[in-house]
């Protein structure tokens, strides 16, 4: 287990007030590893844990005066909690250290599976295609890159946006306000606007060097990804025709050997060998695939898309809620029902 953040803070659960938020039975120890966030009071040493899958969402709001973070698990509580600018002072907070515990909190939650490749605190525009502009909101948060995901992670909304690298469909150089910044159009034609920035006398303002390498890096990832995508599918069709192959022969087909052809998991396999034989009419008779010459045509169709989808290394997640793998893009788990993205 990684230690990522480790401060004092205060913490409560529910609806709060200014007291009980600042009081000393709110105030402990406040830890984030990679698996789980755990907070443990001082005055009583009560451990409150919730794991990082039970974690829906998050953000910085300043309650009270108090630069905190809001956080809602998938059980539909809240939960409110801040660091210490100074030891144990409840009534000194960090703004700094806020923000730090909040990207860790987005690094750990949202990644998905996969190291980031880039991060940056940046500024997130959508494209307003009704008015053919840019909305007027500007928001901040972290920008993180991994290979199969661009992800932007709002400081005062509890919502994220995720693209999945293969679905973007142009990355251009623009500007927003003057300055230089990344343009993103998906292939389902939604638009946004991303720069990166940088900390200047407490506020922050564009980064152009980092904003520039964001840019690069997207079309690097982009440019991976479609050829790895390429590979893959002729690595699938290779697959088929040795499927295709043993069917031009005989009708009957050893199940290890097709297994084998195919590259399958054995339980997985099992399973889906019953669901063919039942949806194109085959026969399994001991050892044996008996195929149907009628449905021959639509298995070899279906077949292609059904190792395509079981076998894309890197196209594949798991879901954070209930940790079965998903694809890419699913809005909602089909385990576990839980919106995947917000």
């Amino acid at each position: 287990m990684v230690v990522l953040f480790e401060s004092f803070g205060n913490f409560t659960s529910g609806q709060t007030s200014y007291k009980a938020l600042v009081s000393r039975k709110s105030r402990g120890k406040i830890t984030l590893t990679d698996k789980e966030f755990l907070f443990k009071t001082e005055k009583d040493s009560i451990l409150f844990n919730l794991r990082r899958k039970d974690i829906q969402n998050f953000s910085i709001k300043n309650r009270f005066n108090l630069p905190t973070i809001e956080l809602i698990s998938v059980q539909g509580i809240n939960y409110t909690f801040y660091p210490h600018k100074k030891e144990k002072s409840s009534f000194a907070t960090s703004k700094k250290a806020t923000e730090e515990l909040f990207w860790e909190l987005t690094r750990s939650t949202f990644k998905r599976e996969n190291p980031i490749l880039f991060e940056t605190i940046g500024g997130f525009c959508k494209y307003n295609s009704e008015e053919g502009n840019l909305s007027p909101e500007i928001l901040t948060g972290v920008i993180f890159l991994t290979e199969d995901y661009l992800s932007f992670k709002p400081f005062i909304k509890k919502s994220i946006t995720q693209t999945l690298i293969l679905n973007i469909k142009d990355i251009s150089k623009g500007e927003l306000k003057s300055d230089p910044a990344v343009i993103i159009q998906t292939k389902d034609d939604n638009h946004f606007t991303l720069v990166a920035f940088k900390k200047h006398i407490g506020r922050y303002t564009t980064d152009k060097i980092k904003t520039e390498r964001l840019l690069e890096l997207i079309d690097q990832a982009k440019t991976y990804k479609i050829t790895e995508q390429t590979r893959l599918q002729k690595e699938e069709k290779e697959k088929i025709d040795r499927i295709k192959s043993m069917i031009q022969v005989s009708r009957k087909i050893r199940l290890d050997m097709m297994r084998t052809a195919l590259e399958m998991e054995e339980k997985l396999f099992d399973k889906k060998v019953f669901q063919w034989a039942k949806q194109f009419n085959f026969i399994i008779d001991g050892d044996y695939l008996i195929v149907n010459e009628e449905t021959t045509m639509a298995f070899l169709n279906d077949l292609f898309t059904e190792t395509n989808i079981l076998s894309r290394r890197g196209l594949k997640v798991k879901c954070r809620f209930c940790d079965n793998l998903i694809e890419y893009g699913a809005i909602i788990c089909p385990y576990c029902g839980r919106d995947t993205i917000n």
